[in-house]
């Protein structure tokens, strides 16, 4: 006796020393992200990873939309002003926009410097004698107007007006309605501003910073009126959301799941102790699910993290049926011993299932594959080598009913219902409204419909774009991506005119290439050339003598002066705009064009694809991510076909029988068919989500299946077995529940397509089960 009880607390040890290690090194060691932009894949074209880019990191994530409500027009412009200001003095922001702002002075100094080079105005005739006189005649009338104070400092140096030109064409003539010099929407009841973060918008803790001071600048404001409130949106106060919610919903619902399952182990066998060390393997599959998941990508995701608690719903099973076969004659090690071989079946054909997870391309599936697979073989093991050795010798569970096999035996007889559900989901499918797929990159948010409603309206009011809209030109260096973006230029200016297109954001027109910039150094006259046209447009005007004599100078210096490129701009607002529009990616260059308010997008990419123009493409954003999720949708059930037959195989050689395939496939598949015609009929359309949890159904369906058709040798291990069955799935059905109550997407799919799927095919296996299950299993 001595030696068991040695190798007992040896073993318990062990296990307990491992345990002590995971922890300190979940611990200390990993890294819980809650960010969204962290599940998603690469993509699979140029197009697709230049999107992700955009997500992860584009200036369209940055944008922050503030407003401010509950006043009079005036105390709200007031707060505008003073709360632009004071969120200057942050430095969280690249830029911020109110509608009172202007390029700071070295800013406006550089451009001033550089008017030449950058203004598409600077052709030989805009040089001539009557192009002067005209632009002559238009600096007098501006100085007769209320805008002469600021124009008579640059009509010295720039009496053509190119500077303002260039203002006036980066400025464009979308704006929101103004009040007091500030922005405000048409009814006046908003005041209106637009910040860029220097943190991407999926960095939620940064994020979260910055609304905190966001909102004490706003509280700080001398003077506030005490009615005045601050509204704010944009994809990073969307991120602070989802994190929130994650971590808040993470909580409850392992509280509730873990909850649920204690109290059922107890009603169902009246131990604590048996409730106790059913903690043992899922502990055990958690800690090593976790270190699994952060070794392999240096994180591990907060929905993977909830992922977690659906291991109670499966890793359960393991000590259930252990427990569930424990009698006075049978300890726990010779009972294990007895059902391991079914048990171990079960395991490696739930392990295969989500092992295909890992070749999805999909970081989110990967992440859940490796948690499971992982999780899955830790407690299995610890099940099979601990965990008989932590029951007491002496322990024996509650005596189950015996009238559970003749109620089972019973059941058979509806066997035919199984294909009849299938032909009744079959038509379900066919016949439903909802449509079968869900491709929509949006659904994996849980983003608030309030939170989505106030989004829509501050970007109607400041006349934001969506960004669903883009122009791609790529080329093989920046210069080709420039002069590809000039050639275009004019082409939508023409869609802009015809009202195709509002407006669009084109980084040639705040950086011209150098071929451009070399044409306009050429076309700049001669010194004594342009003094002798200037001498005569000026006839007849009073102009002082020499006043534009810096304008002479200035020509002949832009003549010789060095080209401009991205690096002039560093440090610079314009700087900072040529970075969000020009990206460079695996040595490709590739120039994003944002387009307002685009009319027909049909007609808009037939147009696109007309010009024939290299490198050009029009890319409607919402296509183009639904084109991502159909591609890995399609990708994920490919593998699950593929997995279903190595599955079949494995089955086929470990029963080494191709008969009993029947009874124990079959099942499985029906529910399959039967859960995507319920989950359709609930208004949902099916997910790339519920398309990975397929495989744990089929490890679900098998590991009943398998058990329902296991030898037994007398009616009372007949019953202990048909009873465990009838708690585990329970139990997993109380698990999924849980989690289909969630408010996040990927949670909410596993939940709802596992419950349902445990339910259908603990019923399928107990109709299709051999009344006198054979010898193979």
């Amino acid at each position: 006796m001595s030696r068991p009880f040695g190798v007992r607390f040896s073993v318990m040890g062990l296990w307990i020393l491992a345990m002590a290690c995971g922890l300190w090194l979940i611990t200390t060691r990993v890294n819980v992200h809650s960010e969204l932009a962290d599940l998603l894949p690469e993509g699979t074209t140029a197009t697709q990873r230049l999107l992700l880019t955009q997500v992860r990191t584009g200036i369209a994530g940055r944008l922050m939309l503030l407003a401010i409500e509950g006043g009079e027009p005036d105390d709200l412009a007031q707060a505008s002003r003073e709360l632009g200001t004071q969120l200057r003095a942050t430095g969280h922001f690249n830029v911020i926009g109110n509608g009172a702002q202007a390029l700071s002075k070295p800013d406006q100094d550089l451009l001033f410097r550089s008017r030449y080079l950058l203004s598409r105005q600077v052709t030989p005739e805009a040089f001539s004698v009557e192009s002067l006189r005209h632009s002559l005649e238009q600096r007098l009338d501006d100085l007769r107007s209320p805008l002469a104070p600021m124009m008579k400092a640059t009509i010295p140096e720039d009496p053509t007006g190119v500077f303002l030109g260039i203002l006036k064409d980066w400025a464009g003539q979308e704006g929101p309605a103004k009040h007091r010099g500030v922005w405000m929407s048409e009814d006046q009841t908003k005041a209106l501003l637009v910040v860029e973060t220097k943190a991407t918008g999926f960095d939620a803790d940064a994020q979260a910073a910055i609304q905190r001071d966001i909102r004490k600048a706003f509280e700080d404001l001398p003077g506030r009126p005490a009615s005045l409130r601050l509204l704010m949106s944009g994809p990073g106060v969307f991120a602070v959301e989802i994190k929130q919610t994650i971590e808040a919903e993470i909580w409850w619902l392992s509280t509730a799941a873990s909850t649920l399952v204690v109290l059922l182990l107890y009603a169902s066998y009246r131990s604590v102790t048996l409730v106790l060390l059913s903690a043992i393997p899922l502990s055990t599959g958690i800690v090593a699910g976790v270190l699994a998941v952060n070794s392999w990508f240096g994180f591990i995701h907060g929905i993977t993290l909830g992922f977690g608690i659906t291991l109670l719903g499966i890793v359960d099973d393991y000590p259930i049926h252990l427990f569930s076969h424990v009698n006075v004659r049978g300890s726990a090690p010779a009972v294990i011993r007895a059902i391991w071989p079914t048990m171990r079946l079960g395991v490696l054909t739930t392990v295969i299932g989500f092992s295909s997870l890992l070749l999805s391309g999909f970081p989110a599936l990967a992440q859940l594959g490796i948690f499971a697979v992982v999780g899955l073989i830790a407690a299995a093991l610890v099940t099979r080598y601990v965990l008989p050795v932590c029951v007491p010798p002496a322990f024996v569970p509650r005596a189950v009913p015996r009238g559970i096999v003749p109620a089972v035996a019973r059941l058979t007889r509806f066997k035919w219902l199984v294909p009849g559900s299938v032909v009744l989901a079959t038509f379900m499918l066919l016949w439903s409204d909802t449509p079968l797929w869900q491709t929509d990159l949006g659904s994996l948010s849980p983003v608030s419909e309030v939170s989505k409603r106030l989004d829509l309206q501050l970007r109607h009011d400041l006349g934001v774009p969506d960004v669903r809209d883009l122009l791609v030109i790529e080329g093989g260096t920046e210069e080709d991506v420039l002069q590809r973006g000039e050639a275009v230029m004019a082409q939508l200016d023409q869609l802009r005119t015809g009202e195709l297109v509002a407006g669009y954001d084109l980084v040639s027109s705040y950086l011209p290439s150098r071929r451009s910039q070399q044409a306009r150094q050429q076309a700049l006259p001669e010194r004594s050339a342009l003094e002798q046209n200037l001498r005569t447009a000026l006839s007849g005007l009073p102009f002082a003598p020499g006043l534009f004599t810096p304008f002479l100078d200035s020509i002949e210096a832009a003549r010789t002066q060095p080209l401009i490129d991205r690096a002039t701009f560093n440090g610079t607002a314009v700087g900072l705009k040529l970075e969000s529009l020009l990206i460079e990616q695996q040595e490709q260059w590739s120039a994003v064009v944002p387009l307002r308010g685009v009319a027909d997008r049909a007609r808009l990419g037939e147009i696109v694809a007309g010009w024939h123009a290299p490198g050009v493409a029009y890319v409607d954003l919402k296509e183009e991510s639904n084109r991502l999720m159909t591609a890995y949708r399609d990708r994920t059930l490919a593998i699950v076909a593929w997995g279903l037959l190595v599955i079949a195989v494995m089955l086929a050689a470990g029963l080494k029988s191709i008969s009993i395939l029947r009874p124990v496939l079959l099942p499985m598949m029906s529910a399959l068919v039967v859960v995507a015609a319920l989950v359709n009929a609930a208004g949902e359309s099916l997910s790339l989500f519920h398309v990975a949890t397929f495989l744990l159904v089929i490890g679900l369906g098998l590991d009943y299946a398998l058990f329902f058709n296991r030898p037994e040798g007398t009616g009372e291990e007949r019953a202990r077995t048909l009873y465990g069955l009838l708690v585990c799935s329970t139990t997993t059905i109380l698990v999924f529940g849980v989690l289909a109550c969630s408010t996040i997407p990927v949670l909410h799919a596993i939940g709802m397509t596992a419950a349902i799927g445990s339910f259908c095919c603990l019923l399928f296996a107990g109709m299709m089960a051999e009344q006198e299950p054979v010898a193979h299993v």
